[in-house]
């Protein structure tokens, strides 16, 4: 969505999805680098912005197994709205995928739904927005592996490449082991994945309370770590229906 004071700005949007394939062009070229332990990475020298903004975005969230592609959806998207700055835009997001990037300006507003069942795909609840953040989400039924058992961790932050980092971090977390998790090696499902060695989780059963909280407190104990330290601003933690809003979720998210 690209617009001015409601009205849209056609020419603006192809302009920016144009921008986004030669994005997509410099993480291709940079692939070897991105697919490497994030901790391992200088965000600095001969990349791209979009490599350098990955790799600083899952740094800060300090998981030593994490490589930058941990943040590449948010990550883009964040280069693509920051590109539409230069137009007349006063309201613009990008989404990839569920992982948002917004900017407002001249007092803009806007209202995100939050999906907090993937595998289910349905709005839920709405949060309120009037500052440049990005809202991203993660877990079980995503686009992308889950080390967690979490229906939706959805996260906000100042940029939606910190956001993705922590979603995919945080969902991670938000973990219980059970006899009715089903696991496999993330390698048997995509040879090609950056996270080999790791045990994905592909189905989730019925769970006790027990399980159900100890998940939960697992994914807030990490979640409020991040907040402490500044570098998200709030998460919703979703497993089996329980719901467990933190920071900016807790006092602005509305059930529909």
């Amino acid at each position: 969505m690209v617009s001015q004071r409601g009205y849209p700005l056609s020419d603006a949007a192809r302009e920016g999805a144009r921008y986004a394939l030669k994005i997509l062009d410099q993480l291709a070229a940079f692939l070897l680098t991105i697919k490497k332990r994030a901790s391992t990475l200088k965000p600095e020298g001969g990349c791209p912005e979009v490599v350098k903004e990955m790799i600083s975005a899952t740094q800060a969230v300090k998981d030593p197994d994490f490589t930058p592609l941990a943040a590449v959806a948010g990550t883009t998207a964040d280069m693509v709205a920051d590109y539409l700055l230069k137009t007349k835009a006063t309201k613009i997001v990008v989404n990839n995928g569920g992982d948002i990037s917004i900017r407002l300006r001249e007092r803009e507003e806007i209202k995100v739904g939050l999906c907090l069942d993937l595998a289910k795909k349905e709005i839920d609840y709405l949060l309120p927005v009037e500052n440049n953040c990005g809202i991203c989400t993660s877990g079980v039924g995503g686009r992308s592996f889950t080390l967690g058992i979490a229906n939706a961790v959805v996260v906000l932050a100042d940029r939606a490449s910190v956001a993705d980092a922590a979603a995919t971090y945080l969902g991670n977390k938000t973990t219980v082991d059970s006899s009715n998790v089903e696991r496999e090696w993330a390698e048997r499902i995509y040879p090609d994945t950056d996270i080999p060695g790791k045990k994905v989780t592909i189905a989730v059963g019925t769970l006790s309370m027990a399980e159900i909280q100890q998940a939960l407190e697992n994914g807030q104990r990490e979640a409020l770590h991040l907040m402490d330290n500044g570098i998200i601003y709030g998460a919703v933690l979703s497993v089996k229906d329980n719901i467990l809003p933190l920071g900016v979720f807790k006092h602005k998210m509305r059930h529909l």
